[in-house]
């Protein structure tokens, strides 16, 4: 059975995860297009005209990584759990709120069981 805590990730595995945090606003942008569905009569317009040619693979692919995600974050104390994907996708640690070894912890935590739920280890 996967043991998170025991297993030391192999680098690239580690900046796969970190990149797929890094991009989180624009998996939830992708996501939200796939599930929306629009109307015959429905105008739609888009912000980001790159976004909207995407493939039905892509957007599903997105999802799979949001809900993988939201799956890893499951294993941080819920009081951590956004700051956590903050400290990650801008690369900085939040202070006066918690010890920066805790940041650690969680964030290691995080891209361990990340990348269990991706099966990239």
């Amino acid at each position: 059975m996967y043991r998170a805590s025991r297993l030391r990730l192999p680098k690239a595995v580690y900046y796969q995860c970190t990149w797929i945090v890094k991009d989180i606003d624009r998996l939830y942008r992708l996501d939200a297009m796939r599930r929306h569905v629009p109307k015959d009569d429905e105008l739609v317009f888009s912000d980001d005209e790159d976004l909207a040619s995407m493939s039905d693979e892509v957007m599903e692919e997105a999802s799979r990584k949001l809900a993988c995600i939201k799956e890893a974050l499951k294993a941080i104390p819920e009081e951590y759990r956004m700051l956590t994907v903050e400290c990650i996708s801008d690369a900085n640690m939040p202070a006066g709120i918690a010890h920066e070894n805790t940041w650690k912890k969680w964030r290691r935590t995080f891209i361990k069981e990340l990348a269990c739920k991706l099966n990239l280890i």
